[in-house]
């Protein structure tokens, strides 16, 4: 498989995106996000909100399949402000290192475990829909599709395959409808293994504080060391540069 498979504990790498408090409640009305923002940041949002599903924080629609657009609002309307300030320090983090939050989740991408011997399976291995419509309609409702010319085929030792998607979910609300099959064994969210530069989010009573850093060290092995610029939004979405400091 081209991705690793999700380890738990890297999860434990990436908590600080988790909120400090729960007060920050609006919608961020009024705070305007430019289409380029939203393209290049849409990712960036979807990976830090399911960040703070995992964490148990409350974020609006954590059960739903389709991530809230509300709450990947606040997280594109920071990151907008931070744009905004247009300072010294956002040329760094947006243009001289092109900040992004670290993909330890891969949202559009599910690993099953399979019955080999299922006949839904070995056609599905084949190219094929698995004959079983409630399973095709729930492939095709999301997107998903395997694709046999450039996954391996499920073996009895190995009895693994990875579907994908052109589109992102919250996997908590997704994985567990692929469990519910005979002939799917077990499920759960593809991922990614190390580390790199990152982009955290927290929340702190009415403000939201984003810090964005670039990793160094041996970085695949988990970096050594980080530099970080950290920013605050306030409820207004007015930005403030807060400090940059070494960790």
């Amino acid at each position: 498989m081209k991705n690793c498979l999700f380890i738990a504990l890297l999860a434990v790498l990436f908590c600080t995106s988790c909120k400090k408090s729960d007060s920050f409640n609006n919608d961020v009305a009024g705070c305007p996000i430019d289409t380029a923002i939203s393209n290049a940041y849409l990712h960036d949002a979807q990976e830090i909100v399911y960040r703070n599903i995992l964490a148990g924080a409350k974020v609006q629609g954590s059960n739903q399949v389709q991530f809230n657009q509300q709450e990947l609002n606040k997280v594109l309307s920071a990151i907008q402000s931070v744009y905004a300030l247009n300072s010294p320090q956002t040329d760094t983090v947006f243009n001289v290192y092109k900040i992004h939050a670290f993909k330890l989740y891969v949202l559009n991408s599910i690993i099953l475990q399979v019955n080999v011997n299922a006949p839904e399976i070995k056609n599905l291995i084949n190219g094929q829909p698995t004959g079983n419509s409630s399973f095709d309609a729930l492939m095709a409702k999301y997107g998903f599709t395997y694709n046999n010319y450039s996954e391996f085929a499920p073996t009895s030792q190995v009895p693994f395959f990875s579907i994908n998607s052109n589109t992102w979910y919250n996997m908590q609300a997704l994985v567990p409808l692929f469990k519910q099959y005979s002939f799917i064994t077990g499920a759960q969210s593809n991922g990614t293994a190390g580390d790199g530069n990152n982009i955290t989010y927290q929340i702190n009573g009415t403000n939201r504080i984003l810090d964005f850093s670039i990793g160094f060290g041996d970085c695949p092995a988990g970096c050594g060391g980080r530099k970080i610029w950290e920013f605050s939004v306030d409820e207004h979405c007015k930005a403030t540069f807060t400090k940059s400091f070494l960790q």
